[in-house]
This record gives structure tokens, sequence and C-alpha cells, in this order.
């Protein structure tokens, strides 16, 4: 690159390469560094630009080091009493060293010290020389032209005269703002949270959550259901959100790839940990529903009457969402319901499944509408209406089956744009009228029952119009 090619020739030219400082080695991949020359346009969009990046960091980490040159001037002003000192700083640039290819116009943390207001606040250092003072020398002091409340002590060389004048500078600190990405990525590398590699999914995991948003610039900002939570786990334990914990046990594995710890007995210890602290927190649990309780609606008082449920006789809530779903206020049970349609009443019928006795509902999807029947528990739990030598045969197998669907629709992930039950549900083998040749579903008959009668796919978006003459049909 053109830009950069005569800098590094500069540096190999004058034996100014230095030796890159060595980082930390988390070990999951070697320093990225470029491999060969970009032909201009070769690249474009973020490729250029994260190219350019890596190009310009590589050669900056063997450049020479940036050198300041910071002059302090301390004032006394006798006449003013005890708040009599004032205080002057600039600093210059005499070697720009790696800066001149990072292209940074100041270095270091400055942004970040501007929050803290004390003695040793550099956020009035200017950059720029300062006039030179010799000690004990005294300086008239000049009226200030401006009224201006963001002036502060500014020195002039008049002829030979050096001359000062001080105008009050009222401001007021600041909070903090939000972490951006990289700061907080940062922040897990200093307390030893996750590798390289693994960082980037906890924090894509925390958005999916949606225990915080991202936004512009690249902030984080937290979610009322994280800051909940987190108050929550403080109450109750706080090192199940502080990250000490977490970092102990990363540092144990890093022990055990070095030798220097036992697997098993850190295994066994993290286990007896979590296992003390589960206890501690199920005991607990009464705090964190207090906080919940304050910050977020309940489900019974937020949804309205919809179907009954079979095994209570009690209507069951429809909440909106999302996710979709039926809730018993009385046994507090959960039923998701399918997303991507409409969910209606279906008058009062109920599931012939023998125990089940939910009312039923219909379920809408697609352009044109094809409508489906929906039991809310057979769709939760479809081995229920399946005979039992369809069933898994080990007991241990069925219940890892329902407990995966039941994880799955309690997060949402319930997109369904076909039928909602299976095609040997019992519902669906009444209606249905023949196998679908261009699926492995079948057609079933519209189950709004006329009087425009339509036959309609389980698993493909196919509807057969049947014709208009047609008053009564028997399946």
């Amino acid at each position: 690159d053109s830009r950069w090619g005569s800098y590094v020739q500069q540096l190999l030219a004058t034996g100014s390469v230095t030796r890159a400082r060595g980082g930390v080695d988390m070990g999951d991949h070697p320093p990225i560094t470029p491999c060969r020359s970009a032909r201009v346009g070769e690249l474009s969009g973020d490729m250029a630009r994260i190219y350019e990046f890596v190009v310009r960091h590589c050669i900056a980490s063997v450049s020479q080091d940036a050198v300041w040159q910071s002059t302090r001037v301390d004032f006394v002003v006798e006449a003013l009493g005890d708040k009599n000192r004032f205080t002057l700083r600039g600093k210059e640039l005499i070697s720009p060293g790696f800066l001149t290819v990072l292209l940074h116009k100041e270095y270091g943390d400055e942004e970040k010290d501007k929050h803290v207001v004390g003695d040793d606040d550099i956020g009035d250092e200017e950059e720029g020389a300062i006039p030179e003072f010799e000690k004990g020398e005294i300086i008239p002091i000049i009226s200030p032209k401006s009224d201006s409340n963001s002036s502060k002590v500014s020195v002039a060389v008049a002829g030979s005269m050096v001359r000062a004048s001080l105008n009050i500078k009222e401001r007021m600190t600041t909070a903090p703002g939000y972490l951006t990405e990289s700061e907080l990525i940062g922040m897990m590398e200093k307390y030893g949270i996750g590798t390289d590699a693994s960082i980037p999914t906890h924090i894509e995991n925390i958005q999916k959550r949606k225990y915080v948003t991202l936004e512009t610039g690249r902030r984080l900002i937290p979610a009322k259901l994280g800051m909940v939570l987190v108050q929550g786990y403080h109450m109750i334990d706080s090192g199940l959100v502080l990250p000490q914990v977490r970092a102990d046990i990363e540092d144990q594995c890093g022990r055990i790839a070095k030798g220097l710890a036992g697997k098993e007995d850190v295994v066994d210890k993290a286990i007896k940990l979590f296992s003390e602290k589960f206890d501690y927190f199920v005991k607990s649990i009464d705090k964190m529903d207090v906080l919940f309780g304050a910050s977020f609606s309940k489900l019974e008082d937020v949804g309205k009457p919809f179907t009954r449920c079979g095994l209570t006789r009690r209507y069951l809530s429809f909440i909106p969402g999302p996710p979709v779903r039926l809730y018993n206020k009385y046994t507090e049970t959960v039923y998701p319901l399918p997303a991507g349609g409409e969910v209606k009443q279906w008058t009062g019928r109920k599931c012939p499944v023998e125990g089940c006795n939910f009312e039923l509902c219909l379920y809408s999807v697609g352009a044109p509408a094809r409508t489906f029947p929906l039991c809310p528990r057979c769709f939760n739990d479809p081995d229920y209406a399946l005979d039992a030598e369809e069933l898994p045969a080990d007991p241990v197998d069925r219940e890892d089956e329902g407990k995966e669907r039941k994880i799955q629709k309690m997060a949402g992930r319930n997109l369904v744009l076909e039928c909602p039950l299976p095609d040997d549900h019992p519902l669906i083998d009444d209606l249905t009228v023949s196998p679908d040749p261009d699926s492995n579903g079948v057609l079933i008959l519209d189950p709004h029952m006329g009087p425009k009668w339509r036959l309609v796919s389980t698993r493909e978006p196919t509807i057969v119009h049947l014709p208009q003459q047609i008053s009564k049909i028997t399946v």
C-alpha cells in the first residue's frame, strides 16, 4: 500500500523496527497478521476496513513508541487567600512513532479519565506548547475579554512580557456512558471470562435472551429483564453475577491444560460449589419473585379468558405475547401456541383424545389462509395423542424428547407454517379425505365447514376448491 510503504521502508532503512510487546496468549489462535499486500480495488467495504486495520496495527506493533512532552505550571495568586492555586497544563508531541500509522490524534486513557475530577485530573491538558516560565517569576494578570464560563487560565506572550488571564470554568461531573462492545470484551479479558473464541458467543447470548440490546455506536444497553435479573442475583448471592466465580473456573481449566491441576479435582470442586449455590438460591427464590412481581405484569393480569382447560375445566387466559400462549392461573401451567399464524376459538368443541377434553382452537396460516384444528395440550405433548407402540420404547428417551419440545416452545422457537398437529392425530384423521400427492401430508376438509368447501394440505400450501353447488359433505 503506497500509504504505508514509505513508512515501512523508512523503518527498515533506519533500523527502527522494534520487537512487538507480548500480549496475553489465550491459546486459541496465533496473532492476526497480514499475509500479503492487497492491490488497490481488490477489497472493498468491511473487508477493506478490516484488512487496513490489521495492517496498520501490525506495523504499529513493531514501530517506535510515541513520545509526548507534558508540562505543568502552578500559579499562586496571593490576593485570593486559601483558594489561590491555579494550574496550566500542556503537552507537545515530540516523536509520533507508531501514531504515524495508527492515525490517532491522541493515545491513552484520557477518555476514561475525563469522568474523574481531582488533583490529578488531566482533562484540562491541551495539545500544544506553552510559554517557558521561571520559578518565582511574577506574571501580571489582565482582565479577560470574554465572559465565557468555558475559559480557564490562559497565557499569552506580548513582546517580552508574559501575561495571564484568569476566568472561572464551571462544569459538572458526568456518569460514564454505557459500555461499548469492545469495552465489554476488554473487561471480560481483564477478569478472565472466556477466550477470544467464546467471548463473542457470550455477548450474542445475552442479546438473544433479551438481557441487553445493541444500540447505535455498538453500545450495549441493559434491558429491564436483565436489570431485574442481576438485581435478584445480587440480593440472593452476588457470586452468581459477579465475575470472580467464572474467572476462577476459567483459571482452573487453564491449570488443567498446563498440568498443574487434576481434572477430577477441579470438576468435583465446581460441582460442589454450584450445587451449594443452587440449593441456597432455591431456598431464597421468593426474593426474586418479589423483584419480578414489582417490575413485570403477571400473566393472570394481562390475559383474557379464551378456552377451557380439559383438566380443571377452568378458562385458560390468552396471552398474545410474544410468545403466544395460554395460561392456567389456577395451576400456573403455560401452554405455548404456534407462532406465524392466527389462533381463534372453535365454538366450544372438545378434543376427542381420551382423557384430554381441552376446548379446541382454529389455527390459520398463510395467504390465502389455510385453517387447521388445534388442541393446546396435544400441540405441546403430541405423544399423548399417539398409541403406545408409536412412542419411543425407552421411557428416558420419551421424557427427554418431551423436555426438549417444552424448552423450545418456551424459548419462543415455535414458528409453525403448516398443520400444528401430526397427521395421525384423531382430529386430523376425522377430516382426512386423501393423501396429498405433492407432499408426505394429507388433504383434509377445511374445518370452517362451508359454505365454500375446500381441501387443504397439512404440509404444503395447497388448497383445492370444491364446486360451489355442494351444500353438505361427509368424510
